[in-house]
């Protein structure tokens, strides 16, 4: 909890006074903003103190967790909440507001939520085949949907998706979570 603001802060939720450190900081340096909104882009000493912090505390980050071991149903409720963060922040399109690279994101989370899964499914499919049979589905419905946006190594802009082709993916990410919702329950 004290790790997730100092790397994945993003400025809309930032209190006043505090400084903005992570991803989100070097995102927008990195895809500057309109000149209307008054950034001026870090200096190179900034850029450095930034990249510097990114590496320290994803470093703390890795070691705090590197040993955890979790259970059958931590497991399950982290997959959903990895598709609950897509659903309520990447499908919005806030999430990468100025790369505009949310489709990755909402990649990584499928591919989190689907290792989470994977880890599950030999006892789901002993103990209900036809709800895994259903799951797998519905991932690969969602991972279908993913690759029509595919653009060479990676994907196209988010804002260059239509409100359908948005809706669509929303859509596939509730239908998902919903037979996720089963497996925890």
């Amino acid at each position: 909890g004290d790790l997730d603001p100092i790397l994945d802060a993003r400025e809309a939720d930032l209190s006043p006074g505090r400084e903005w450190t992570g991803w989100h900081a070097i995102e927008k340096d990195l895809w500057p903003a309109d000149a209307e909104d008054g950034f001026a882009a870090y200096s190179q000493s900034k850029r450095s103190q930034l990249a510097s912090g990114l590496i320290t505390h994803t470093r703390e980050l890795n070691s705090r967790v590197a040993h955890m071991t979790f259970t059958l149903c931590e497991l399950s409720n982290g997959a959903i909440g990895l598709l609950d963060e897509v659903a309520t922040g990447k499908v919005t399109g806030e999430e990468e507001i100025w790369s505009h690279t949310d489709l990755w994101d909402f990649q990584a989370n499928v591919d989190g939520a689907r290792v989470l899964y994977e880890g599950l499914r030999p006892i789901l499919l002993v103990k209900n085949k036809s709800l895994a049979t259903a799951i797998d589905s519905e991932l690969s419905k969602l991972q279908d949907l993913l690759n029509l946006h595919k653009e060479g190594s990676g994907f196209v802009y988010y804002d260059q998706l239509s409100t359908s082709q948005v809706r669509a993916l929303s859509d596939q990410v509730n239908a998902l979570a919903e037979r996720l919702n089963e497996l925890t329950a």
